[in-house]
């Protein structure tokens, strides 16, 4: 690793630095600068769990995030966003569910070949008994709701994007609370990546094993080849405290749930075209049912999707 703060520095010295912080006898912090040192608050261990904060953070919110990709040979930096706050009254104790499936109406997706390859059924799982796994299923508002674990920062949700071969994976995910990042691995080969986010289009070199790190917008970003040859990642990026992927049977369940009636939204990615050999896509599918839920036994919702 190069060392922390410089320009090669790929974010992993960084953050190395960030998550090791031994304390000494007098219950000082020696590894930081005095200005950020802290008094002795009887931490168990000896120190503060995971670095200072939540998993390896720290509690100072100017800290820039860096922004790897955004320029060849260079690393930009993206300011801190403010701290998140909760947009609802978290409680706990809550009995509420709603569980159910998702089902595929119709013929089956077929793969396709791009000039990377064969995708089979880009963005759309569709098993035994056209189950349909991997649908995003969640609550975009409520006025109450459970509480989510925390330790001194909320415990993020989703954020990452693989490349495998010729898909960009996982083909959906959501990303919360905000403010939140997404980060984006390469495998053995490059490729040129065109992120659409909420505010605009950046366009990205992803080199065989690196990385790129953006900060999640609120809304829905896609992140594509730039050649139109590799299976499209979709990023939802919501503050909800219920949301589920379906498994590979089709199932979903949302829990803690306060009695009374809420708008579920199933969210999948557009099934894709050829057009001269490149995949091109429509937008998402989205479909939203009212549901009223009791707090004594789970609530039942099941939906059938077609292209």
């Amino acid at each position: 690793m190069y060392p922390a703060g410089t320009d090669q520095d790929d974010g992993y010295g960084d953050l190395a630095q960030k998550s090791a912080q031994l304390l000494t006898g007098d219950g000082l912090e020696p590894t930081l600068p005095p200005s950020r040192r802290r008094p002795p608050d009887g931490d168990p261990y000896g120190g503060n769990p995971y670095g200072g904060s939540a998993y390896g953070g720290d509690d100072d919110t100017t800290t820039a995030i860096p922004m790897f990709g955004c320029r060849a040979g260079k690393t930009c930096y993206l300011p801190q966003p403010p701290p998140h706050t909760t947009r609802y009254a978290a409680v706990s104790g809550l009995t509420g569910a709603i569980e159910g499936t998702v089902t595929w109406r119709g013929a089956r997706p077929a793969p396709v070949v791009t000039a990377c390859g064969a995708v089979d059924n880009p963005g759309v799982r569709v098993g035994d008994d056209n189950a349909v796994g991997g649908v995003l299923v969640y609550i975009e508002h409520v006025d109450l709701g459970r509480t989510m674990p925390t330790y001194a920062r909320p415990a993020g949700v989703g954020g990452t994007i693989a490349k495998h071969g010729c898909v960009l994976a996982p083909a959906v995910q959501i990303v919360t609370p905000l403010p939140a990042g997404v980060a984006i691995h390469g495998d053995a080969t490059d490729a040129k990546l065109r992120v659409t986010l909420p505010s605009g289009v950046l366009p990205f070199e992803l080199q065989a094993a690196g990385r790129v790190v953006l900060q999640a917008q609120p809304g829905v970003t896609r992140v594509e080849a730039d050649d139109g040859s590799l299976g499209m990642a979709w990023v939802v990026a919501a503050d909800t405290p219920y949301y589920a992927i379906t498994d590979d049977a089709g199932r979903f369940r949302l829990d803690q749930l306060a009695a009374g009636t809420y708008s579920v939204t199933f969210w999948r990615p557009p099934l894709p075209s050829l057009a001269d050999g490149k995949l091109v896509y429509g937008a998402p599918v989205i479909t939203r049912r009212s549901i009223k839920v009791g707090a004594a036994r789970p609530a039942r919702l099941d939906i059938a999707l077609t292209r």
